[in-house]
């Protein structure tokens, strides 16, 4: 992986999930399982093993090693009615 964005509305939302959640950091990661993996988002403490730290605008983001090495492009995006969005390229 290459970059990182985060747009500001993204910013603020993460910063008031980890305050809800007295997390230091978010990470992303691929959950579920069979047919229906999908890209996950969770606050946590703590990396992973392997996972790849990015720190972006008083955000620290771990990314799944899996992941980070099959991107080149990460935007973080907040939508009202969909919440936080994240593409890959």
């Amino acid at each position: 992986m290459n970059k990182l964005f985060i747009d500001d509305k993204a910013i603020v939302f993460i910063k008031d999930e980890l305050a809800k959640e007295s997390a230091s950091a978010i990470r992303i990661f691929t959950g579920g399982g069979g047919c229906c993996s999908r890209f996950q988002v969770a606050p946590v403490n703590k990396a992973l093993t392997g996972d790849v730290t990015h720190r972006k605008d008083g955000i620290t983001v771990h990314i799944e090693k899996e992941i980070a090495e099959n991107t080149g492009l990460i935007w973080i995006k907040f939508d009202e009615p969909k919440g936080l969005l994240i593409e890959f390229e």
